[in-house]
């Protein structure tokens, strides 16, 4: 599987309402990304301040706010996901390794996961999950068991065209 690389500082971010599935993305490539869908730019800019993260957003008063204000901000012109994700690799200077779900965030709670063993989870899941899958990541705050189905398929080839181009 691939991933971003992370820098010696890693970056986080704080995504804004518009890109819920940005978020998702970069927390199942491992990184600290806050989502909000109900959040007042002032607030967001708060946080990200107070957090030393970076912003990114397809509006465009967000962004001028961040900046504005001193706050590192992407400012997506893109699309297309695949397009926004190589907007943020590029402005970034990232790099793409293997994406590993001991690396993974949840990408429902942003929470770090941990290996969990298929015995510990086959009363959960029906047999053709299990029977099709080796490997399996639960998150530490919210409990939510993930493996790598088509989600993670489809990332996957995200990344691979990110690393081609």
């Amino acid at each position: 599987m691939e991933m971003l690389l992370k820098e010696k500082t890693e970056p986080s971010f704080f995504v804004d309402a518009m890109l819920g599935n940005i978020a998702k993305k970069m927390r199942l490539m491992g990184y600290d990304v806050k989502y909000s869908s109900n959040i007042e730019d002032d607030e967001l800019i708060r946080i990200a301040k107070n957090e030393k993260r970076v912003i990114i957003s397809r509006d465009g008063e967000l962004i001028r706010k961040g900046l504005r204000t001193g706050i590192k901000s992407i400012f997506l012109k893109n699309q297309k996901e695949i397009e926004q994700l190589k907007e943020i690799v590029n402005k970034l200077n990232l790099k793409l390794i293997e994406i590993n779900g001991e690396k993974a965030r949840c990408p429902k709670c942003n929470s770090k996961t941990q290996s969990i063993m298929k015995k510990n989870i086959h009363e959960i899941f029906p047999n053709k999950i299990l029977e099709l899958n080796d490997k399996f990541w639960q998150c530490k705050f919210c409990d939510q068991i993930f493996w790598e189905g088509t989600h993670i398929k489809n990332l996957q080839k995200i990344v691979s065209e990110l690393n081609e181009k």
